[in-house]
């Protein structure tokens, strides 16, 4: 019955596609509430789980439908890809579809690892890797996550987002992300921006100071982000 629901999951199609609102960290929330799902999923079903990352713009697709999953009324689903990391340095990418009641809540995740044996592999991508860190030494509570976004100022603010993630970590610090751009965006005489936070429930508690700008070449190069506690003027 469980694969039947998530056969169904994955065959859902939109009547229209949802426009995603961009806020302060993420295109939009959903990213953040399939994250949240999928992290604790994989917490309860994989005890050697460290990190998980899905992609936001332009890997995501999100829709907006009237159907049923079980006895789950679903207003929207999303698709993307991301991977996780497991405590022995394990990555694995995946597929992911997701699907969120009227209320907005994530109740259904489902993860498709690539299988590389079979040619699947996700689109060529040029891969930004980098590593957030903020001062404190205290654990960070259940729940935060990553929000990493590459944008382009010069673009309309529709459009200026170039791809993005969100992390969710259990015991890394500082926190790893990877970000992925489409191998034929032109990028080589842009100059870019990378801007990212640590959130909890809408709260920002750390961040970069300024948007940190990068020169095409820069992209290739590790980016150490540190990340400091929010100006109480902003």
């Amino acid at each position: 019955m469980r694969m039947i629901g998530l056969l169904l999951l994955s065959a859902l199609l939109a009547s229209q596609p949802a426009r995603a609102q961009e806020i302060a960290g993420v295109s939009s929330t959903v990213l953040s509430r399939c994250a949240g799902k999928a992290g604790s999923d994989v917490r309860q079903g994989d005890p050697a789980f460290v990190t998980i990352a899905l992609d936001g713009r332009p890997w995501m697709t999100i829709d907006r439908t009237q159907d049923v999953v079980g006895s789950q009324p679903i207003s929207t689903t999303v698709t993307g890809t991301g991977w996780r990391q497991r405590r022995d340095g394990t990555t694995i990418h995946f597929r992911f579809t997701c699907a969120l009641d009227e209320r907005g809540q994530a109740v259904l995740f489902h993860a498709s690892a690539l299988l590389h044996d079979l040619g699947d592999r996700l689109p060529p991508a040029i891969i930004v890797d980098g590593a957030a860190a903020y001062p404190d030494r205290a654990s960070l509570p259940r729940g935060v996550e990553l929000q990493v976004q590459l944008i382009d100022p010069a673009q309309p603010p529709a459009s200026r987002i170039v791809a993005e993630q969100v992390v969710r970590s259990g015991w890394l610090v500082p926190i790893p992300f990877a970000l992925r751009l489409p191998r034929d965006a032109a990028i080589a005489d842009r100059t870019l921006s990378v801007s990212a936070r640590i959130v909890l429930a809408h709260q920002t508690l750390f961040e970069l100071a300024e948007p940190r700008l990068l020169a095409a070449p820069e992209l290739s190069r590790f980016l150490a982000l540190s990340l400091a506690r929010p100006r109480a003027d902003r």
